[in-house]
């Protein structure tokens, strides 16, 4: 499966059967996991805790927004900057991964009990766990809560307009897709990421051969989101042999948007 297909075939699963990851998922999920590392020079772990696999099952509590998952993935950084967003984009390639595994995921960052994934986890000073994910197979029982979390009318629309997040030298100026050029397609997987409560945070300005990533309004989870957007692009830019770089530049500032990084192409 492709970067595009895996961005566009995952969703947040909050209902699973119960059956718990076969040794051999458990083992690919970790070999991934090994032989990545978070951009920006973050350090990260990702560490994979099942509920049911000890004598006495383990508590992880998610408010009732995930029923019947065993399996859950769990971010673990040091506070650096851009840690979050480092950290997030090696969250989501994980992610993406077990999509392509045909397994399914939800990101939680504030809809868990952190005291009971603490006791699971031994963190040093330094670290922040700030993300969990359930793993596992998606059940075909809806709960009532789902309903509740995901209506219809937010299902039916669930993203904002290719020209509502992406410009075109300034702020002033949408950006049309035609316009886009070989931008096209890795913005619109920017476009379909998940984001906190649906937000779509960021935003993304393209002059010539730069592109500027902002984060608007910031919140509690913007930095987060941004590392999923900058996941997204980088991985489909990989996936389509276009060539560039992350760096952080004298860019244009905004009131209404905080920048944090560029991308600079590499392509002749």
């Amino acid at each position: 499966m492709s970067i595009i297909e895996a961005i566009k075939k995952r969703e947040s699963v909050r209902t699973y059967t119960g059956e718990r990851l076969s040794e051999e998922l458990i083992s690919q999920i970790g070999q991934f996991i090994a032989q990545h590392k978070a951009p920006f020079g973050v350090n990260v772990r990702i560490e994979l805790i099942n509920t049911v696999a000890g004598e006495k099952p383990v508590k992880l509590g998610t408010y009732g927004f995930i029923g019947g998952a065993s399996d859950y993935l769990v971010l673990i950084y040091e506070e650096a900057p851009m840690a979050e967003e480092g950290a997030a984009y090696l969250f989501e390639q994980v992610i993406l991964f077990c999509t392509d595994l045909g397994l399914g995921t939800c990101w939680l960052g504030g809809s868990f009990s952190r005291g009971d994934f603490k006791k699971q986890i031994e963190l040093r000073s330094n670290e922040v766990l700030r993300i969990v994910s359930p793993i596992g197979y998606k059940s075909d029982k809806k709960r009532f809560i789902e309903s509740l979390i995901k209506p219809e009318s937010r299902k039916k629309n669930p993203r904002k307009p290719f020209n509502a997040l992406f410009f075109d030298k300034d702020f002033t100026t949408p950006l049309e897709e035609d316009k886009a050029g070989i931008y096209r397609q890795p913005l619109e997987m920017v476009r379909l990421g998940p984001s906190a409560n649906n937000k779509q945070s960021w935003r993304v300005i393209l002059d010539g051969n730069v592109l500027h990533f902002y984060k608007t309004p910031a919140y509690g989870f913007s930095a987060i989101d941004m590392g999923i957007a900058l996941c997204h692009f980088e991985q489909t830019c990989i996936g389509l042999g276009i060539k560039g770089k992350f760096k952080v530049l004298d860019a244009p500032q905004d009131k209404s948007a905080q920048y944090s990084i560029s991308w600079i192409s590499q392509n002749e």
